[in-house]
């Protein structure tokens, strides 16, 4: 979901930042603001608070998992799904299938994170966003930006040399790691926290419902037509943009019941939902519309809310089967350490398929095996390192 490899922050960039777009490379700064796709749920909050797996959640710790496996295949997909043209047909559209198929991982975490964090019984203090919460999200913000950073001025040629002031500035301004978007729109969420739990706690479904939907038009149906036609909607309508609607989404889904009518219709437009996420992808760019990247970088197509409504519900209803199953303990493993491995897996694939390092090279093998490959070989050196860390003093605290 993003083309252009970038590896220098440069000052012009910088004052770009406020741009929504999503720029993914295989250097790990990136000089604008990111917003396509990568991970919350994974944390119970933000990419955070991993919870122990209890048996009437599964459905919560498999989607977990599941989003953070689909990070990691979107960010193997990106680069290639947008070389619309310089790339072999076959392969080229084998990575826009997965970047497409892949869209929904990074609102999934944020409405899991909404479903578990959101709640009329909690009573949700400011000490605690500060002691607690925002520190979580903090820490690991700042330490493995600082590590990313160094480990690229030692062992990357082409990495800036600069100021410390200018880096600082760099940090205030964007990610200086792409993936790192995510803590930064996460840290927004959190400060939100109390007040928009304050709400749901004297809230009705419909009031609930009434947000959602205005949220839906004003970040979706509004938002699309502003990218697509370069205009600005006048109506102040911040407060109903971004993540939030899918934060307070997660509460809804997770808190109310639906009839089976209402189930499959979500379920059939859940369907929908993918089979356009993957074609429009494809077809912006094989018609070249003129903002096919601003489009598909975005976060405000109107087919993704239905795409993790959808599956969220269609999980939370499965009859998972009591038993314990290797995959569910797979699935269970990955997702306790989904947060580590979401901060790890982009440095594991860079040593392992970054030039200047390992470059492992899959020769004349198709896109469609290569993008899973690399997705299973990242998330497993990801997953080791997280296992490593965790019994290091002071790092744990980081992952």
């Amino acid at each position: 979901m993003r083309v252009k490899t970038e590896k220098h922050i440069s000052t012009e960039k910088v004052h770009q930042s406020h741009s929504p777009k999503v720029r993914f490379s295989n250097s790990l700064i990136l000089p604008k603001s990111s917003k396509t796709t990568i991970l919350h749920f994974m944390s119970q909050t933000a990419a955070t608070d991993a919870i122990q797996s209890k048996p009437h959640l599964f459905y919560a710790d498999f989607l977990r998992a599941l989003a953070t496996v689909a990070v990691i295949t979107l960010h193997n997909a990106a680069d290639p799904a947008a070389q619309y043209g310089h790339i072999p047909q076959n392969d080229w559209l084998s990575a826009a299938f997965y970047n497409g198929l892949c869209r929904f991982c990074v609102p999934m975490f944020v409405v899991l994170s909404g479903s578990l964090l959101l709640s009329p019984k909690k009573d949700v203090t400011i000490k605690e966003l500060f002691s607690k919460r925002l520190p979580k999200l903090v820490i690991p913000l700042v330490f493995w930006s600082a590590f990313y950073m160094l480990f690229y001025h030692y062992f990357d040629k082409t990495y800036p040399s600069a100021s410390f002031l200018y880096y600082l500035k760099a940090f205030y301004s964007v990610p200086l790691v792409f993936h790192f978007w995510f803590l930064y729109m996460m840290t927004g969420i959190y400060l939100a926290y109390p007040i928009i739990n304050l709400f749901i706690r004297s809230a009705t479904e419909s009031q609930v419902l009434y947000f959602i939907v205005i949220w839906f038009i004003a970040n979706c149906v509004l938002g699309i037509i502003d990218v697509s036609l370069e205009t600005a909607n006048n109506i102040e309508l911040h407060i109903f943009t971004g993540y939030i609607g899918y934060f307070v989404l997660g509460y809804y889904l997770k808190s109310f019941s639906f009839s089976k009518r209402t189930l499959n219709t979500l379920y059939t437009l859940c369907v929908i939902a993918f089979i356009a996420s993957i074609a429009g992808i494809i077809l912006l760019q094989v018609y070249q519309f003129k903002h096919a990247t601003d489009l598909i970088e975005s976060d405000v197509t109107p087919e993704i809310p239905f795409a993790v409504a959808g599956l969220f519900l269609f999980m939370k209803n499965y009859p998972f089967s009591t038993k314990q199953q290797w995959w569910k303990k797979i699935a269970n493993h990955i997702s306790q350490e989904s947060y580590g491995i979401y901060i790890l897996h982009v440095l594991c694939m860079q040593l392992m398929f970054g030039k200047g390092f390992l470059n492992i090279d899959f020769g004349t093998l198709s896109l469609l095996w290569v993008i899973p490959i690399k997705m299973l070989m990242a998330l497993s050196l990801a997953f080791i390192m997280v296992k490593i860390l965790k019994r290091v003093p002071l790092l744990n605290r980081t992952i």
